[in-house]
C-alpha cells in the first residue's frame, strides 16, 4: 500500500497542478458549451415551428414542415387520432394528404426501378425480417400467428462506368462453371494465383508494391504510436502510393416493395428473384408482349445475400 502511494504522489507531481486544471477547465467548458448549443438549437426549433404554423395559416401551400412531420407519422406508425390532432393545432398535414403523398412517392419509385432493372445496369440484394402483427383481441388460438415472415429488396445501379457489354457473359460463365457437365476441366488454382495478376517490378530501391506499402505502414506505427521523438517526422511522411485506385462514389440505394415470402427453401428463393426482377421491370418476354422489356439470357444480373441465400441459390444451380 506504502508503494502504491508514493506512485500516485510520483503521477500527481509529475502532472503539476496547472496541468489539472487545465483538464478540468477543459471538461466544464465542453459541457458548458454542448448544453448552451443544445438550448440554441432547441430555441431555432421553436422558432421555426411557429413561423410554419402561421405561414400555413395563410397559405396551404406553404407547409414543408408539416408534409416532414406527417411522413414521419406515418412511417412510425403514428395513430390517426393523434395525426388528426396535430393536424388541426398546424403541426402537421391531414391524413388524406399522408395517404396521397404515400401513394406519389410509391409511383415514383415504381417508375424508378422500372427504368433501373430494364437498363441491366442494376444489382439486387434481399433479406428476410419479422413483423409481429399486433391484434387488438388477445386470444390463445391465434397468438401464434401474428407473426409474420417476410422479404425486404434493394436495388442500386453499378458504378465506375459499367456498360452492359461488360455484363453480357453469361454464355462464357455457363462455359466454364463446375456445374457445366460439357464445361472444359480447367486447372484449379489458389489463392496464390492471385498474386500474379498483378505484375509487381521492385523499383530502383529493389521495393515491390507491397515492400514499400509495408515500410509506409511501419513508419507510420513508428509515428503515431511509438515514442514522443518521432513525431516531428509526421510532417514528411507522404499518404501511401496510389495504384489503379478505385474513385469513391456514393451509391444510391432504392428499396423495392416487402414481399410476403419467407426465404427458408429453395423455391421461395427463386419466389423473391423472381418478384425482384419484376418490380425492376424484367420478366418473361412470352409472358408479356411489351418490346421495352430487355431479354436477359446473354447477360449476368447479380444478387447479394447472406449466406443461407448463396447456399440455396447453389442448389437451384
Amino acid at each position: 500500500m506504502a508503494g502504491m502511494d508514493s506512485d500516485e504522489e510520483a503521477y500527481w507531481e509529475e502532472l503539476g497542478e496547472g496541468d489539472l486544471e487545465g483538464i478540468i477547465s477543459g471538461l466544464t467548458n465542453d459541457a458548458e458549451s454542448s448544453l448552451e448549443n443544445q438550448q440554441k438549437a432547441k430555441a431555432l426549433l421553436r422558432k421555426v415551428t411557429v413561423l410554419s404554423i402561421m405561414m400555413r395559416s395563410t397559405n396551404q401551400r406553404s407547409n414543408t414542415l408539416q408534409s416532414l412531420v406527417g411522413m414521419f407519422l406515418q412511417s412510425t406508425h403514428t395513430p390517426q387520432k393523434v395525426i388528426e390532432m396535430l393536424e388541426q393545432m398546424g403541426v402537421s398535414v391531414s391524413v388524406n394528404a399522408i395517404f396521397a403523398a404515400t401513394r406519389s412517392l410509391s409511383a415514383q419509385t415504381h417508375c424508378t426501378l422500372h427504368l433501373l432493372g430494364q437498363s441491366l445496369l442494376a444489382a439486387y440484394a434481399y433479406d428476410n425480417f419479422d413483423v409481429d402483427l399486433k391484434t387488438h383481441e388477445h386470444k390463445i388460438k391465434n397468438s401464434t400467428k401474428s407473426l409474420k415472415h417476410l422479404t425486404s429488396g434493394l436495388m442500386f445501379p453499378l458504378q465506375h462506368c459499367t456498360s452492359q457489354e461488360d455484363l453480357r457473359c453469361s454464355e462464357e460463365l455457363w462455359l466454364k462453371l463446375s456445374l457445366n457437365l460439357q464445361a472444359e476441366a480447367l486447372p484449379k488454382q489458389g489463392w496464390k494465383d492471385l498474386l500474379s495478376l498483378q505484375p509487381d517490378t521492385p523499383n530502383l530501391a529493389g521495393l515491390t508494391c507491397r515492400d514499400r506499402f509495408n515500410s509506409w505502414k511501419f513508419l507510420t506505427d513508428l509515428i503515431t504510436y511509438g515514442l514522443p521523438y518521432f513525431t516531428q517526422f509526421k510532417d514528411q511522411l507522404r499518404e501511401p502510393e496510389l495504384i489503379e485506385g478505385i474513385p469513391i462514389i456514393k451509391t444510391p440505394t432504392m428499396a423495392a416493395s416487402a414481399m410476403d415470402v419467407s426465404n427458408s427453401t429453395v423455391a421461395r428463393n427463386i419466389q423473391s428473384i423472381i418478384n425482384l426482377l419484376e418490380q425492376g421491370g424484367i420478366m418473361e418476354p412470352d409472358s408479356f408482349d411489351d418490346p421495352e422489356i430487355p431479354d436477359i439470357s446473354e447477360y449476368v444480373i447479380m444478387f447479394h445475400g447472406d449466406l443461407g441465400t448463396g447456399e440455396r441459390l447453389q442448389v437451384v444451380q
